[in-house]
């Protein structure tokens, strides 16, 4: 995926967020703002079969991820 990037001494070094919310550029969405401006989603990330034994919820958390600068242009 592709998303802006900040560099935060914030948060622990090697750790990634990607706030969840984003991504409505699949088919049958009918909120006509978030299409407009879609985003990146971590669903287009994550395994849609790996549940949080905890919670229930699909796994958002600990995720292996690697970071490059996108092409400019």
């Amino acid at each position: 995926i592709e998303a802006p990037l900040e560099v935060s001494d914030e948060i622990l070094a090697g750790v990634v967020s990607l706030p969840h919310g984003w991504g409505h550029d699949r088919p049958g969405i009918r909120l006509t703002t978030a299409a407009a401006h879609p985003g990146a989603s971590i669903n287009d990330l994550t395994d849609d079969q790996l549940i949080d034994p905890v919670s229930g919820n699909a796994a958002f958390s600990g995720l292996p991820v690697e970071v490059e600068a996108a092409p400019i242009g």
